[in-house]
């Protein structure tokens, strides 16, 4: 269902058993570069099924990619400082609703934002557990990293800069720096492993033990 707080509009997504008690752990989803597509929807719906209450705010306002060069455009068009808070507002919406710890969690674009509020948000977000992206350095300073975090990148991932081993490999000595509690898992895959609708990168063994390590860590919170 979709919701709005404060000027942000959201998808959200509950756990179907009504009879249970309200969820006290929350997960802010963020999109990857396509917008709040099915998948991400779908994304958001699997961590409602486990027992979260998963919100997935709209960074596009409304626009969704159906191609790369679109996705491309829209992702090179975005304000990431005001993405970053309106993170944070999703974040501030789901304490709203009973929330006592909140974790955030995205993928590629949605990754990175995810590294990204582990530092600027970490006065609402309790744990952070960003997939194959990694911001740029004028964005935060990574070092500066707040909450703890679990971080899942692919071996094969070729996006150099933003998600290759190497980049990852810089991402996690900023992490020791950090001095925050830090998991980094590394899985036999590619850019995108996650997303089901794109046969041509899915790993489903893969996706299926990152996605369990996830809700485990949020759980743990």
């Amino acid at each position: 269902m979709d919701v709005q707080y404060n000027g942000n509009t959201a998808f959200l997504a509950k756990p179907s058993d009504a009879s249970a008690a309200p969820p006290t752990h929350g997960v802010v989803v963020v999109q990857e570069w396509w917008g709040i597509n099915d998948a991400m929807k779908s994304m958001a719906r699997r961590f409602a099924d486990a027992g979260l209450l998963a919100l997935l705010p709209d960074l596009y306002h409304g626009r969704v990619a159906a191609t790369s060069d679109e996705a491309q455009h829209l992702m090179t068009g975005l304000d990431w400082p005001a993405a970053v808070k309106e993170i944070h507002a999703a974040a501030t919406y789901l304490r709203s609703q009973g929330c006592e710890k909140v974790v955030v969690t995205g993928f590629c674009m949605g990754g990175a934002l995810t590294a990204a509020s582990a530092v600027l948000n970490a006065d609402v977000f309790t744990a952070a557990a960003p997939f194959y992206g990694i911001p740029p350095a004028t964005l935060c300073n990574l070092e500066e990293t707040k909450i703890p975090v679990q971080a899942h990148f692919g071996k094969l991932d070729n996006h150099k800069g933003f998600s290759d081993p190497a980049t990852v490999r810089e991402y996690e000595e900023k992490l020791k720096k950090s001095g925050v509690k830090y998991e980094l898992h590394w899985y036999d895959a590619d850019h995108a492993f996650m997303n089901e609708t794109r046969p041509e990168v899915y790993e489903p063994a893969s996706a299926k033990i990152a996605f369990e390590r996830v809700v485990s860590f949020v759980k743990a919170q």
